[in-house]
């Protein structure tokens, strides 16, 4: 192998690696060479574990994830967290009835909520509990079961078997990584459980994730990509991420 070719797949493993996702067409354009080239440089990089190649194009090689203390991940990507929640309160209807998940985004969202009217919120997060329980018109549902010290929150048969009964309009929740190939994970089998059945009773499920999940992928697998309406998040993930999603049916809002 020539050191051009070396040098020109190095740059498209730093590009990728950089963008989470880049596609076909624009690595040609890029580096000046045909589509052809770029599929056959992405096989190469992918029989070396330097990329994975996904619809059309590339993805970075998964960061693996792990279930870290809430006040911990609430001092990642502050910024963002709170882009994206003041984006996501937005959706709030007077008189409504929503789930919100644990989660340092979901802390975040819980502290932008200023209700306009009356509003029922069920949760397992104990943090987010405390914080709404001082608005008078704000009536909280703590969900019951075994409380999980990293993140203040239940998990586990009891907190599912407290949503048997209920219907919301929304579920608010947040992820450890998602991508095109294996859809929307968390750390652990437990959360993603709980989530899949906070799922199946609501109207809605809006996913609060920052771009730098992209990519990411934690050991619990909530869903695939298309079984959520909406995605919000910041104008940090690539266009052809965002086209992609799209074309799975869910409605993507990019927090400015």
């Amino acid at each position: 192998m020539t050191n051009a070719v070396e040098t020109r797949r190095n740059r498209i493993a730093d590009i990728v690696s950089r963008n989470g996702f880049s596609n076909v067409l624009d690595l040609a354009e890029t580096l000046s060479v045909t589509p052809a080239t770029i599929r056959t440089d992405l096989r190469a990089l992918e029989e070396r574990g330097l990329v994975k190649r996904s619809h059309g194009g590339a993805l970075m090689v998964s960061r693996e994830v792990t279930d870290l203390p809430e006040d911990v991940k609430g001092r990642i990507n502050v910024g963002l967290k709170k882009r994206i929640a003041s984006k996501a309160v937005q959706l709030i209807e007077n008189n409504d009835t929503i789930i919100i998940a644990s989660g340092s985004t979901m802390v975040t969202f819980a502290e932008n909520i200023i209700p306009e009217g009356k509003l029922n919120v069920v949760t397992p997060s104990i943090r987010i509990a405390m914080k709404l329980l001082g608005n008078d018109d704000i009536s909280v549902l703590q969900l019951g079961g075994r409380i999980y010290g990293n993140t203040l929150s239940t998990r586990g048969e009891y907190a599912e078997s407290g949503l048997e009964l209920l219907h919301c309009t929304k579920l608010f929740f947040g992820v450890e990584g998602f991508d095109m190939t294996s859809g929307l994970t968390c750390a652990t089998l437990e959360e993603a459980a709980l989530t899949r059945k906070m799922m199946q009773s609501a109207t809605k499920s809006i996913v609060l994730a920052d771009s730098t999940k992209f990519c990411r992928r934690g050991f619990g697998r909530i869903c695939r990509l298309s079984a959520i309406d909406m995605l919000i998040t910041d104008d940090g993930l690539p266009q052809e991420a965002i086209r992609q999603i799209e074309d799975d049916g869910v409605q993507v809002i990019i927090a400015d």
